[in-house]
């Protein structure tokens, strides 16, 4: 009886961890459908213009909604600068799992670009970029400079901090990570 007993938690176990490693592999999946795998494609060979990274942004292409966070920031002669623009896509895009615009959501908040200065969530989103840059490419396409200097950006900051910010900066990185629900750099390597 206590053999079968535990065979049977055995089983309960694996079947928990199968359901676990099944719910990870494909649970992104609703993130990102046929049309941004095409869209995907296509930007190989397409020439970025608003137009183009706007219909990237509508079937959720983290790239184009990524570079149309940068136009805003930066802006040009057709574009002003619009920081509240910025903002949301780049909020959008870090949802998306996007690294490079985790750290533009810190710089933002670091600085006050568009909003008032918030140490405490430059902090978090520095945190958050650090756990999304890709430490498994080749150096060619993720130079280990920029590994590093992603994750040194929270930690350099908290030394600017006090222990209040630096907390109210953690608890700020554990509600945003709950809003990140895919990772679009891991998806495109399956």
């Amino acid at each position: 009886m206590k053999q079968l007993y535990k065979i049977e938690k055995t089983n309960f176990q694996l079947l928990i961890l199968f359901f676990i490693l099944f719910q990870h592999t494909y649970g992104q999946k609703n993130c990102f459908t046929d049309e941004t795998l095409k869209f995907h494609e296509d930007s190989k060979t397409q020439e970025k213009s608003v137009k183009w990274l706007t219909a990237g942004a509508e079937v959720n292409h983290a790239y184009s909604i990524h570079s149309l966070g940068l136009l805003y920031v930066q802006g040009n002669d057709t574009i002003p600068v619009d920081y509240k623009k910025a903002y949301v896509y780049f909020e959008k895009s870090a949802c998306l799992g996007i690294h490079n615009s985790m750290r533009s959501l810190g710089i933002m908040w670091e600085i006050g670009e568009g909003k008032k200065v918030d140490l405490a969530k430059a902090y978090g989103w520095y945190r958050l970029a650090a756990d999304f840059v890709p430490t498994d490419w080749d150096e060619w396409h993720m130079p280990r400079s920029k590994v590093l200097m992603f994750k040194r950006m929270a930690p350099k900051l908290a030394k600017k901090m006090t222990g209040h910010q630096i907390k109210a900066g953690d608890e700020y990185y554990e509600k945003i990570k709950t809003k990140v629900n895919c990772d679009f750099n891991s998806w495109l390597r399956k």
